[in-house]
């Protein structure tokens, strides 16, 4: 069942009658030769619901980002355009990186040398320091003069000196490379993260600097609609707390949780941003797009309700199909708001009572004769529903 919610003025709610009594009569003798149709139905409430205030607002993206490029080069490719999709890691453009390439077979290069330098320094550590101990051991028998193993232990700790700055040219060497890859690493700029690219600043064959833009980048799997909520009414609102959109573009209403209530609000309007969280996996809701959305007050109204299922929809806007003497005729209506998580607030020719189709009315025409099955109202106790009729 989709959920509608529209405001239609008095001269479309006369225009969907009029069609609706045309149709009827042109169906009317259709329906004579016809079975009545089993239906359930239930019944117009008249309830004490929470007074709803719309509250505009608009789409915007939970993250944006220019994606920059950490190396300047030229660019060798940007495989991407304005509108395109992707994923996190995915190539967004590719820089010149030739040079870099050929910086980091040199510096290979010297890493192999100073790592067999170390090896040549290691190897006159180890004979030095047997050299020196062989001699400290004739010095013992007296066959040594002291001169000679003072000799031989300063040229031991020469070699352990240059064993200890050749391995410091190896990771010096090592260092040079890492910061190479690194740079080699970044002439692939990647998206950051999943998202949709709405500006593209690079082309092929461009100079891009240090910092210079390729993309820009907006993430749409998850969005935010955010309310300029007014002071008086932001205290009744907590993070957490559910609330219904209606996006302008469509006429189906989402729902979504309250992410954050920033506190810092627009001094001259005296209101406060309230994003509410919506999940947007097929991309439907573009940022930028107008919304509206229900906040509940501390107010309480009277007001009709409906069964959420007994809500059809034509091309002129919503309808239902209430049951008088056997037979089944639709009525236009405004929806206003939710009343909890299986009803409307509603306006329109509808009387506290009236018995309106929920089950079976797809299939339905006007005057289409009608048994009831059963009869909700009867089975269901009056509740107080959580949400309501809003303000305008």
């Amino acid at each position: 069942m989709i959920v509608f919610s529209t405001t239609a003025r008095s001269s479309r709610a006369g225009y969907r009658l009029l069609l609706a009594t045309i149709v009827g009569a042109i169906f009317a003798p259709a329906a004579l030769a016809q079975p009545a149709s089993p239906v359930a139905v239930d019944a117009v409430k008249r309830e004490s619901v929470t007074r709803m205030h719309r509250i505009t607002g608009e789409i915007a993206p939970r993250r944006r980002s220019n994606v920059a490029a950490e190396e300047s080069g030229i660019v060798l490719s940007i495989p991407v355009d304005a509108g395109d999709r992707v994923k996190t890691g995915d190539i967004l453009a590719k820089l010149d990186s030739a040079i870099l390439e050929l910086t980091l077979l040199e510096q290979q290069a010297e890493l192999a040398e100073s790592m067999a330098s170390v090896d040549e320094h290691r190897a006159r550590s180890e004979w030095a320091d047997a050299d020196l101990k062989s001699l400290e051991e004739l010095l013992k028998q007296g066959a040594a003069k002291p001169k000679e193993v003072e000799d031989k232990r300063s040229e031991a700790l020469a070699e352990h000196a240059a064993l200890r700055q050749s391995q410091e040219a190896v990771r010096l060497s090592q260092a040079r490379i890492n910061l190479t890859q690194r740079r080699l690493h970044n002439k692939t700029i990647l998206a950051p993260f999943d998202g949709v690219i709405i500006v593209k600043h690079a082309e092929v064959g461009q100079w891009v600097g240090v910092g210079g833009d390729i993309a820009e980048l907006v993430e749409i799997g998850e969005v935010d609609a955010v309310l300029d909520v007014p002071e008086w009414l932001v205290s009744e609102l907590s993070v957490g707390q559910s609330l219904e959109i209606l996006p302008a573009a469509f006429q189906d209403t989402v729902v979504g949780s309250i992410r954050s209530i920033v506190p810092l609000g627009d001094a001259r309007a005296r209101t406060y941003p309230v994003k509410v969280s919506l999940e947007n996996p097929e991309g439907r809701f573009k940022p930028g797009m107008a919304v509206k959305g229900w906040v509940p007050s501390a107010e309480f109204d009277e007001a009709l309700t409906i069964s959420r299922d007994a809500v059809l929809m034509s091309p002129t806007g919503p309808y239902v199909y209430a049951v008088r003497d056997g037979a089944a005729y639709p009525v236009s209506i405004d929806i206003r708001s939710s009343a909890g998580i299986d009803r409307f607030v509603v306006t329109g020719s509808l009387n506290e009572g009236t018995l309106l189709v929920t089950e079976g009315n797809e299939k339905l025409y006007p005057t289409a004769k009608v048994t009831v099955v059963r009869n909700d109202a009867d089975q269901t106790p009056n509740a107080t529903p959580q949400a309501v009729a809003p303000s305008n």
